[in-house]
């Protein structure tokens, strides 16, 4: 998160990356129509763009200018009213957004966080990102960080894969009381192999994102943790015959 979008670019370069996700706060100090140019002339595939509610409108227009198919959000903080008040405004707000998502082929997902961050979103568990997706008749996000302990999971997946535009890997140290303080992929104690092979049986052919961020990431580097994240994740998949 502390890495300018110029040293994004040269880090993706330096470990062979071509394939990443664009978050919209990295594009203000550069420039929207800037980082836009750098990516198509860098030949980088864009499968995710993400942005936070009050961008969402210029992000619709912006992500298939990037070429990108799925724009993600999260749902905003929670308030004193109860959550299905709260889903009744939000579903009101987001429904021409997701009119006009479609008619430019994009797939408007909604991400659940963790429960500690109920400052930017009151959506908390996958259950409850779908229950949202289907009433505005948009799609939803996993991060394994906020979802791989959830209940029920597996029967959750299988039986919504259709809805889920994006998943995002990642791992977790327990002992771990801020966020989002991750840590590289096999350094921690999520079942990260366990669930994408959970996906993968629901049928889920999608993009997996690497999100890794936080302060053991920030005091380790930038470059070893994703690169050792790299290799773990392809070894997964090389087993799961993905």
């Amino acid at each position: 998160m502390r890495q300018s979008f110029d040293e994004d670019l040269a880090l993706w370069a330096d470990l062979g990356i071509d394939h990443v996700g664009l978050i919209s706060p990295k594009l203000d100090g550069p420039g929207w129509d800037e980082c836009r140019q750098a990516v198509l002339e860098a030949g980088l595939r864009v499968s995710s763009f993400s942005c936070y509610p009050e961008g969402i409108d210029e992000s619709i227009e912006y992500s298939p200018t990037i070429l990108t198919k799925v724009l993600y959000i999260v749902a905003g903080r929670a308030t004193a009213f109860p959550w299905e008040k709260a889903a009744e405004e939000w579903c009101e707000a987001m429904t021409p957004r997701a009119v006009r998502a479609k008619e430019l082929g994009l797939r408007l997902a909604v991400e659940p966080t963790n429960p500690l961050r109920s400052d930017v979103s009151f959506v908390h568990t996958v259950r409850d990102a779908i229950a949202l997706a289907r009433m505005t008749g948009i799609d939803y996000v996993i991060d394994f960080y906020s979802s791989w302990y959830e209940r029920d999971l597996d029967r959750l997946v299988r039986e919504s894969v259709d809805l889920l535009a994006l998943v995002q890997i990642d791992d977790y140290k327990l002992g771990t009381f801020d966020t989002p303080n991750r840590c590289a992929i096999g350094d921690g104690d999520v079942p990260v192999e366990r669930l994408l092979a959970m996906l993968l049986d629901a049928g889920y052919e999608g993009a997996f994102d690497l999100e890794i961020l936080g302060p053991q990431i920030e005091e380790e580097g930038y470059r070893a943790p994703i690169a050792r994240s790299l290799e773990r994740a392809s070894e997964m998949l090389d087993r799961l015959g993905a």
